[in-house]
């Protein structure tokens, strides 16, 4: 008997909620029943495309009778609100990451969903986690292969200004240039990635900042911060929103261990105490292009369907979006800053 599809709707129609609407298409794993946009004449476009006619542009989408789902694809700093409402209504969420663009907004969020009718699947997008290569990367840091982890970097370097382009054609702003913080909304990618791996909590943040190469942001493009996990390891996560450069492949991830190292997407495990250089061998996984959508998706899915706990639950992603946002404020005061961290 074929499993039954759960009833999902899409609340923000930018690039990544077309990509989620694309990967719920061709999972078939799900029925997208309604689509919402407060741009009316972006909605309505991409509901005659995709043959979707519940058509919304404000809050009377969450009591669509038949929505069992939300996908939550707005802006950084607007996952909230649809957020609190998605799960005061009853509706699994998948949220994109950073989960809020403030800490007070982490916090509304936690509590909302702690008031929630029990058992809502919350997944937090950070969809690096379903990279084959950093997947396998975990693999041989649970299996003990790196000995004890000691220190860890990762850097979110990217070429954005395109971005400086991006008004929305409803309101004529730009969001990204008024509320994207680039530790929090890009830097959040390699620092979940490192608490991943290496299964380790954030307990204080320090760093730096510079404004220099995309002068059109309000927030400092150049942000570097050194994260003090429980145990002693640090970690370094840098995050520049305008290098004159192309993507360094695998977020420059380096992590150093007592009995391996791993750069980028190839580990050098020793084999004895004496075997002090050992050769570095490519990680064996696929190289995937891109953001994998699908298998994201898929997780958040089939934990409805199965009744268990996604990849990135809510408290889990609450703690490496919460590390990154007290990091910006550990810049903007220019001293230490203790981080919450967030357990089941």
């Amino acid at each position: 008997m074929p499993r039954r599809k759960v009833r999902v709707g899409i609340i923000g129609l930018g690039h990544n909620g077309i990509a989620h609407l694309r990967a719920h298409l061709s999972l078939g794993l799900s029925e997208v029943i309604a689509l919402c946009d407060r741009n009316p004449e972006r909605v309505e476009k991409i509901g005659r495309e995709y043959g979707i006619n519940k058509l919304y542009t404000d809050e009377s989408f969450f009591a669509h009778p038949e929505l069992e789902a939300v996908s939550i694809n707005t802006g950084d700093a607007f996952h909230s609100d649809p957020f609190i409402t998605a799960v005061g209504a009853g509706k699994h969420v998948l949220v994109e990451k950073p989960l809020a663009n403030s800490e007070e907004d982490v916090l509304r969020m936690i509590e909302a969903a702690k008031q929630a009718p029990p058992g809502l699947k919350i997944q937090v997008g950070y969809i690096l986690r379903f990279n084959p290569v950093f997947e396998e990367i975990r693999r041989i840091a649970a299996e003990g292969r790196l000995g004890r982890i000691y220190y860890m970097e990762a850097d979110y370097v990217h070429n954005l200004l395109y971005q400086a382009t991006q008004t929305d054609s409803l309101t004529g702003g730009n969001w990204y240039l008024e509320h994207e913080i680039p530790i929090v909304g890009g830097g959040s990618h390699p620092l979940d990635l490192l608490r991943w791996i290496s299964g380790k909590e954030v307990s204080h943040v320090f760093g730096y900042s510079n404004h220099e190469a995309f002068p059109a942001m309000k927030h400092d493009d150049c942000q570097v911060s050194l994260f003090r996990f429980e145990d002693g390891t640090i970690a370094k996560v840098s995050a520049l929103y305008a290098p004159r450069c192309a993507m360094p492949p695998y977020y420059n991830l380096r992590i150093y261990g007592t009995k391996g190292t791993v750069e980028r997407d190839a580990v050098a495990c020793a084999a004895s105490p004496e075997d002090v250089h050992p050769p570095f061998m490519p990680i064996a996984a696929p190289r995937g292009q891109g953001h994998p959508f699908e298998p994201e998706i898929a997780d958040w899915l089939n934990a409805i369907l199965d009744d268990r706990t996604p990849r990135t639950p809510l408290l889990d992603g609450a703690s490496s979006t919460m590390a990154t946002l007290v990091a910006a404020r550990a810049m903007r005061d220019g001293k230490e800053a203790a981080v919450p961290i967030f357990r089941p």
